[in-house]
């Protein structure tokens, strides 16, 4: 393991458990009054990792499909590198999500699954790159494997935008809340320092996992060069 990526893997679980610890403890409780008693809506702290889970997803997606625009246009194989790497991280950031917001939706609204914009969208864009894997693990032949994997992480990315707005455009039911708009951020104090400790100790352990990721795909690829190598010798 590099020590960079060591680095930022420290910072980000440093970040992460400062999250917990402001989201559980620091950050004011949603409070409900049901018949006459106020009860603690411990759903509403999901919302502090959930949604900076659902940006970093983005974050690598868009990166997937931004580097395989450059593999395309220049054919050099480390940029396909760094679009697989990062749309599997965008991946695994992206079922987290899913599994986050189905939480989420069964401890807020009392149901398991409802479709919403949001919730739908990302239903498409989960299905989607899984899609993704699918192709790749079909194809056979590394050129074609890469071009392919290429074209769809772009085609993909184009999904994430929409994504995105999707959660500031369902009015008639605003069920996501918007945590930054044009007039500023739409928290203050204590639950605003939990969520962008959180954002920021999410994005830093993703980078960690990106690098360790592009790096064990070169080290693969070294190893393949040298195996062909010794068989022609």
């Amino acid at each position: 393991m590099k020590k960079s990526s060591l680095i930022l893997a420290s910072a980000g679980a440093l970040l992460l458990m400062a999250g917990v610890y402001l989201a559980f403890f620091v950050a004011p409780d949603a409070v409900v009054r049901i018949d006459d008693r106020e009860l603690v809506r411990y759903s509403q702290k999901i919302f502090y990792f959930h949604v900076p889970v659902a940006e970093t997803s983005f974050v690598f997606l868009l990166l997937g499909g931004l580097f395989g625009a450059m593999y395309l246009g220049t054919r050099k194989r480390s940029y396909e590198q760094m679009s697989y790497a990062a749309v599997e991280v965008g991946f695994i950031f992206v079922l987290l999500v899913m599994i986050t917001g189905v939480l989420w939706t069964r401890a807020d609204w009392g149901v398991w699954w409802e479709w919403e914009p949001r919730l739908t969208t990302f239903l498409v864009l989960t299905l989607m790159y899984s899609g993704y894997f699918v192709l790749r693990s079909s194809v056979q032949e590394e050129s074609a494997k890469a071009r392919f994997g290429a074209i769809f992480s772009i085609i993909a990315a184009v999904n994430v935008p929409l994504t995105f707005v999707a959660g500031r455009l369902d009015s008639l039911k605003p069920v996501h809340p918007t945590v930054f708009t044009l007039q500023g951020a739409s928290m203050e104090g204590p639950m605003l320092a939990a969520f962008l400790v959180s954002m920021f100790g999410m994005l830093l352990f993703a980078t960690s996992l990106y690098i360790m990721r592009l790096d064990l795909l070169r080290a693969r690829e070294d190893i393949e060069y040298l195996k062909e190598e010794l068989e022609v010798g």
